[in-house]
């Protein structure tokens, strides 16, 4: 019998279209995944506010960023951004997949006036509920625009990718679970509390599969405009001096706390409480009080334990420590390379600064850990 090495399997090129960064990553996959390559970049002010000026930067930026690492094949798999994407619960009565899928039609026409057969539609029977003495179904509907799923893939065939999978930023996340949660984590429900620069992302998983999502419209744009409104500044600048202010932060003994508590702590260490709470902050603090809530009516008997904070907002620790206390759940700053080995085969990091938390590619690695679903 001939005797060889196992050829490595690599994932898909995952390709991150965030609202403020465009992030690309692939692992080797295995027992111990290993980094192969990743690689981003800053979507300036004119991109984002432009769909054609967007999509014309990240198609130049993603042939650039794919040329500056030694990124495998050629398949590729997309997240959905956050702020194009439509995520709902509902609660249906019982019935045939057809019929679920006509009464979460007839939703989104009713709620959002939107055509369900210009969106693609993805639904998630997560739990039950008794309500008035009926049994209830309770799913999430996660839609977004066919047409702008359909950019992202003629995005990507222009770089000479062959998109495999399009998932949301919420599906991502729960691949990518159980390497956030930690080979060491107890039998408590986890949190993700996803803060991007457009989007608050709030996810709970069970095991393997999504049971609750919702998106909050309070998250680090918001807090970039409020700080030039107040300074009389331009975005570009209030988004320079609050990356000044993370970086500071990142470089204390406070930021190491949040880091490295365990997932069992009781409290969330204290930096001092904020002179003033900012409208976005106290925002997104009461809409996630009113989302855990809603959380505990449909699992009762799972109560939330902890919370993650991932997304590049969340290297703000008093932010997220304020939060914590708030909602009153030990808290952690999530770290999606953990377990991952992010030294390439040459002994480089390949974009990866693993001596600290990287809560900014929890997207990425999921995807490269999701199915091919096109």
């Amino acid at each position: 019998m001939a005797l060889g090495f196992t050829k490595p399997r690599y994932s898909p090129i995952a390709i991150d279209f965030g609202t403020d960064t465009l992030k690309v990553l692939q692992l080797s996959l295995g027992d111990a995944p290993q980094l192969i390559a990743s690689a981003c970049t800053i979507i300036p002010e004119a991109a984002r506010t432009d769909a054609a000026s967007r999509g014309a930067f990240l198609a130049e930026a993603l042939r650039g960023l794919l040329k500056s690492q030694p990124f495998k094949g050629k398949r590729a798999i997309c997240s959905i951004p956050a702020f194009q994407t439509l995520i709902q619960h509902m609660e249906l009565t019982k019935a045939e997949h057809e019929d679920i899928d006509a009464q979460i039609g007839l939703h989104l026409i009713q709620r959002f006036n939107v055509d369900p057969s210009r969106m693609v539609v993805r639904n998630h029977c997560v739990g039950k509920i008794i309500r008035d003495g009926t049994t209830r179904h309770q799913f999430v509907c996660i839609a977004a625009r066919r047409e702008a799923v359909m950019k992202y893939i003629e995005l990507a065939n222009q770089c000479k990718l062959e998109v495999v999978g399009m998932h949301s930023e919420p599906m991502a996340l729960v691949r990518a679970h159980p390497l956030l949660s930690g080979q060491d984590a107890g039998p408590g429900v986890t949190c993700y509390i996803d803060i991007g620069a457009g989007m608050t992302k709030l996810i709970v998983p069970h095991g393997n599969e999504l049971a609750f999502a919702k998106t909050i419209h309070a998250a680090g744009d918001h807090l970039t405009r409020e700080l030039a409104q107040m300074r009389g500044i331009n975005f570009d600048q209030a988004r320079k001096q609050r990356a000044q202010t993370l970086v500071a932060q990142q470089a204390s003994p406070a930021h190491a706390a949040v880091a490295e508590a365990a997932p069992d702590t009781q409290t969330t260490p204290d930096a001092g409480e904020p002179d003033e709470i900012s409208v976005t902050v106290e925002s997104l603090i009461d809409e996630l009080r009113l989302s855990i809530r809603y959380y505990h009516s449909i699992f009762p008997d799972r109560p939330i334990q902890q919370l993650v904070f991932l997304g590049g907002e969340s290297q703000d620790v008093k932010m997220c420590q304020l939060i914590a206390r708030s909602v009153r759940v030990a808290a952690r700053l999530g770290d999606p390379f953990a377990g991952v080995d992010t030294l390439d085969s040459h002994g480089r990091s390949g974009g990866i600064e693993s001596y600290k938390p990287m809560p900014g590619w929890a997207v990425p690695l999921g995807l490269c850990f999701s199915e091919a679903n096109l």
